[in-house]
């Protein structure tokens, strides 16, 4: 027997069919659809997708409560497929990952991961030991499928492949596949933007499905189905973890360690279908042997499609250089990542461009013919795919010994509690990492290129140590910096050039310690014996510890400004209605230096239980509170000077909806609501001019993103002086990055500043070559002037003015990422002030990759602008500080805003 769809009545297609006749006469006449070329035998008690939710195979987008149903049922039907739930989302859904072996294997599942697991580590599994596992154990293929909502066919997919490989009962795929490996199959990573789409599709959809490209179900609203509750693109959370659908698959993926992990996607209609080998440039931090077996899976994944007559390509897009996303993250732990890209139907039908239609049972198909490839491919190769997987930590082990860096080292600096989040963090993603006993010291180098230098370092340091079997995590994550291959380079200065665009896929700095903004160092050599090392390395992540130091206070209670724990103990405070003020300069009491923005809580203003409440603040938000007997200070700012501001708590709104960029005002609501606890409103942008912004204290205006051409489309006349008015009166108007640029346009006038253009220098008007790269352009075309091009993503420095409000608690630098092309001229010191600013050329780029053309127009320019408008600010980052949620660096800036604007 074949798997089969049972057609929709053509007649149902004839309007639009009649847009493609070449995919009409493929259709006609047809009474079933074979999704397989071969009879595999599927048995009858074995229950389809129809016999549970009512739709065949790719006849219907299958909802998620329908998968989830479907799924229930198919395991509950066959011992061979068990269903484990690994998280659930914003919204309640479930998120599971079902697990398809052989009767034998599921009766010793849990033998089969423990003996994998023990290949991940060659200090506890020597090579004999190794061998023998290698020789019985199954090869872990993980398929994952919709980990972007609007994404759909994989989903339907995933129960096909799970189905397959459950019922059928003459097929020799099937048959090697259950002998030689363990399937686990993740059919919905993110089932609420999943949710989100499906309730557009069939709300939009009529009697007949539409393949006309502009018709409402083949063009989502804001914010779309790609994203999770959130807003959040979850195949960039990798290593960040800031989601619970992404922490709970890593854990799921860390609890079972396969060898092969494939993330299928879709892409634009008009394409066809990509699987690897990826694009250059790779990141040198990948295994050769996992290149080698990423092309054996696309040969394999050719011959498949050859058979099928599927149309695919490799190696154009989808590079291998960035570690964050699905098909990258798993390289750094020893499996082979790969992305697999159907072209998207959109809904049930999409005319393409070449006079055909894409049918959605069709996209479904080739990704499940996909899937069932590489399970395939996994099978037949399992002891050379066990052995390379063994060899990674091996290789990892014996690389660390000798690498330029040996060891990386984090003191507790300003904010231990941060360092303790960054190593909770890797150790979640199999990081090893040891916490000194006792101070060291080592000769190091910064992460901004300083020589070598001797240094102390007190207890509590923590060390992390190159010569381990994540070794290629290690370096790949934690290092400063990840050369990209100088051909590939050379090729996209030349189409920079050209004015071509680069082939950059994704942003190209990373570095952990950095986003963090920590104090981090390398090391060329290891910093004590191994001995003193392995003894000092953590088994469980460091938990961070605060209390309310001294007695009850009968003055004050104090909290230093310039950690996490801090901006969440302000949160805390404002939530449970205590009254709190904030130091406007730094003072010294009790010995103590408090800095700027430290926050002060007066006992005579609040509830004779304060102590109680702040203990259990301090316990649940990591931050220490000082008691103070006396308001006497040393040094500084008095408690009763006027400098000393009252902390209102802020009511917040969010503009929501177009023109807003999706992420940018998720990512925005993410950090306020849920990393710093705090309510907040969201408005549409649209209802702006008819909102009483006058019960607002704050408005975060996104980043504008790619609907409805700006704000400009959107807020008119009217509501921009319902703004400025709002402003004048005491609001706090937070810009991010588009929506800066929207606030200097001249019929709005609320920054004063304009866009910064490229100015083309004397002498390069001869542009045949250029830094010895030829370019083949003609002499005497470029133009005196023109806009940045933007940047791939570099992490650069800026310089901060620690007496402003909005620096409180940063020292004189900060790390941030750079992209866009919002370069701005600074602001006249009569108009206001830049507050952060892009450091001179020589000082500018911390790592990643920059055109020094473009970092010569960004060097000393403003990131962070602030104007007063009578009793209001305006407060206006040229770039997203909450770019990923990424930064936990720039979240104080951000939230010095937030907090601190209202009451400043």
């Amino acid at each position: 027997m074949r798997i089969r769809l049972r057609l929709v009545v053509i007649s149902l297609f004839v309007s639009v069919l009649a847009l493609a006749p070449n995919a009409r006469a493929q259709m006609h006449g047809e009474d079933d659809f074979a999704f397989y070329p071969d009879d595999a035998g599927f048995d009858p008690a074995i229950p389809t997708l129809e016999d549970v939710v009512g739709h065949a195979w790719g006849e219907r987008i299958t909802s998620p409560e329908e998968a989830l149903r479907y799924i229930h049922h198919l395991a509950d039907s066959s011992s061979k497929v068990t269903v484990h739930e690994y998280a659930r989302s914003w919204e309640g859904r479930p998120l599971v990952y079902v697990v398809v072996a052989s009767e034998a294997n599921q009766l010793r599942i849990d033998e089969v991961r423990t003996n994998n697991l023990a290949l991940t580590d060659p200090r506890i599994t020597g090579a004999d030991a190794a061998a023998t596992l290698i020789a019985d154990n199954p090869v872990i293929t993980w398929l994952a499928y919709g980990v972007h909502g609007n994404e759909i066919s994989s989903t339907d997919a995933a129960l096909l492949t799970m189905y397959h490989l459950a019922a059928a009962t003459t097929d020799a795929l099937t048959d090697a596949v259950l002998a030689n490996s363990i399937v686990v199959i993740d059919p919905m990573q993110n089932p609420d933007g999943r949710n989100r789409f499906v309730n557009h599709y069939r709300q939009s959809k009529g009697q007949w499905a539409d393949a006309t490209n502009a018709s409402v179900e083949l063009n989502e609203p804001w914010p779309r189905g790609r994203t999770n509750h959130y807003l959040f693109d979850l195949n960039r959370d990798w290593f960040a973890l800031t989601q619970p659908e992404t922490r709970g698959k890593v854990a799921a993926f860390m609890h079972w360690r396969p060898q092969i992990y494939v993330d299928l996607h879709e892409m634009g209609g008009n394409s066809s279908y990509y699987f690897p080998p990826q694009a250059v440039p790779y990141n040198p931090n990948i295994a050769p042997e996992l290149l080698d077996w990423t092309e054996k899976v696309g040969e394999n994944n050719a011959r498949w499609f050859d058979r099928m007559g599927f149309s695919y390509f490799t190696g154009e897009v989808f590079d291998a250089y960035y570690p964050g996303y699905g098909a990258s993250w798993p390289t750094y732990q020893g499996s082979m990542g790969l992305t697999y890209e159907q072209a998207s139907s959109r809904g049930l039908l999409y005319a393409r461009n070449d006079d055909t239609v894409l049918v959605y049972r069709d996209t479904v198909q080739h990704h499940y013919i996909a899937s069932l490839s590489t399970a395939e491919l996994a099978a037949n190769n399992r002891e050379g795919i066990l052995r390379d997987f063994y060899g990674f930590g091996v290789n990892g082990i014996e690389q660390g010994r000798t690498d330029e860096i040996r060891e990386i080292i984090l003191p507790p600096g300003k904010d231990p509690a941060r360092v303790d989040k960054l190593m909770a963090l890797v150790m979640e993603q199999g990081v090893e990492v040891a916490r000194a006993s006792e101070p060291f010291g080592n000769v190091v180098r910064d992460y901004h290129g300083s020589e070598p230098v001797d240094r102390e370092f007190p207890a509590g340091t923590y060390r992390i140590s190159m010569a381990q079997p994540n070794k290629a995590f290690v370096k790949g994550l934690l290092g400063p910096d990840v050369p990209m291959d100088e051909p590939f380079l050379q090729e996209q200065r030349r189409r920079y050039l050209r004015r071509e665009g680069d082939q950059i896929y994704d942003i190209t700095g990373w570095s952990l310690p950095l986003l963090f903004d920590l104090e981090a160092y390398t090391a060329s050599e290891p910093s004590t014996a191994a001995d003193s090392l392995a003894r000092d390395v953590l088994a469980a992540a460091p938990a961070t510890s605060a209390t309310v130091h001294g007695g009850e206070a009968t003055v004050a209670y104090l909290v230093p400004w310039g950690t996490q724990g801090a901006v969440e103990g302000l949160s805390a405070l404002h939530r449970h209605d205590i009254r709190v003020h904030s130091a406007g300069a730094a003072f010294t009491i009790g010995g103590r230096e408090y800095p700027a923005g430290s926050l002060i809580i007066k006992t005579a203003d609040n509830p004779d239980d304060l102590r109680s409440q702040l203990q259990m603040i301090a316990e649940h938000h990591g931050v220490d509170f000082h008691a103070t007997d006396t308001s006497w200070v040393e040094d500084g700012l008095s408690f009763g000077s006027g400098r000393v501001r009252y902390l209102k708590q802020p009511k917040i709104a969010i503009a929501w909806d177009s023109p807003t960029s999706a992420y940018s005002a998720g990512w925005a609501r993410y950090l306020i609501e849920v990393a710093y606890r705090y309510p907040v409103s969201i408005i549409r942008t649209q209802q702006l001019v008819r909102t009483d912004l006058s019960e607002f204290d704050v408005l975060v205006l996104p980043d504008a993103g790619f609907f409805g051409g700006g704000y400009s489309g959107v807020i008119g006349e009217q509501a921009v002086a319902g703004l400025r008015a709002w402003v004048r009166g005491g609001g706090t108007l937070i810009a991010l990055g588009g929506a800066t640029r929207w606030l200097t346009e001249e019929k709005v006038g609320l920054l004063s500043t304009s866009r910064k253009v490229k100015k083309i220098a004397e002498g390069t008007e001869a542009t045949t070559t250029v830094d010895g790269i030829s370019t083949g352009l003609p002499e005497g075309v470029l133009p005196e002037e023109e806009q940045p091009s933007g940047l791939p993503g570099p992490i650069l420095r800026a310089q901060l003015d620690p007496e402003h409000w909005l620096a409180f608690g940063y020292g004189n630098h900060i790390n941030l990422i750079a992209q866009s092309r919002n370069i701005y001229e600074p602001v006249t010191i009569d108009k206001g002030l830049n507050v952060a600013t892009y450091l001179p050329l020589d000082e500018l780029l911390v790592t990643g990759v920059a055109w020094p053309d473009e970092l010569e127009v960004i060097a000393g320019t403003p990131y962070l602008m602030y104007q007063s408008a009578g009793g209001g600010h305006i407060v206006a980052f040229a770039e997203d500080p909450n770019f990923r949620a990424y930064f936990d660096g720039l979240n104080g800036l951000f939230m010095n805003a937030v907090f601190f604007g209202p009451g400043y």
